[in-house]
């Protein structure tokens, strides 16, 4: 409370994180312009809407700070297709796959085909029946290797990896790895 300097290197760190993911925002959109390009052949009685890079910020996700970039992004009432890289204060980076309804049908039977490549790069799948948490414990996120059939009892499908902050220097080209395992798989 009396030493100001620990807000003001708090909030250096959080600009730097928004500076992080708008960096990977453009790393990103050359990419999925390919992937939509394959996808638009695969499955042309689908929207795919194109959406612009969005980047959100805030104080309390399980009381701390966290940085999060939605990109591509599509969230409906009952459908939802998203690949979402958040930063989470004091835990991690991590790369995330939000598909629900009639986006869910379509990958879920690439997700299955591919889950040896999935989860060779980490990749886990969503155990909760809460599809906004996103932290990666136990009974949030199981391994996606054995774990397939739970993908077609939920709602939703998350798929998603996670890299400890000790890989700050890393992270952006591990977070572009992540993405391009994602949309060069499954897309």
């Amino acid at each position: 409370m009396t030493d100001p300097a620990w807000i003001l290197t708090k909030n250096s760190v959080m600009g730097k994180v928004v500076e992080l993911m708008a960096g990977l925002s453009e790393t990103y959109k050359p990419l999925w312009a390919e992937s939509m390009k394959r996808l638009q052949e695969r499955a042309p009685h689908l929207l795919f809407p194109e959406t612009s890079p969005k980047i959100s910020r805030g104080e309390n996700y399980k009381g701390l700070p966290w940085v999060i970039l939605d990109y591509p992004r599509y969230f409906g009432r009952e459908d939802i297709f998203a690949i979402r890289s958040m930063f989470w204060w004091g835990h991690t980076f991590s790369l995330t796959l939000h598909l629900k309804g009639k986006y869910k049908e379509l990958f879920l039977p690439d997700i299955k085909r591919f889950s040896p490549e999935l989860n060779a790069v980490d990749f886990m799948v969503s155990v909760s029946d809460d599809e906004w948490r996103h932290e990666h414990v136990p009974e949030n996120y199981q391994p996606l290797w054995g774990n397939e059939d739970l993908t077609e009892e939920r709602k939703f499908l998350k798929l998603s990896a996670s890299l400890t902050l000790d890989h700050w220097d890393n992270a952006p080209e591990r977070l572009e790895t992540l993405f391009l395992v994602l949309t060069g798989t499954l897309f």
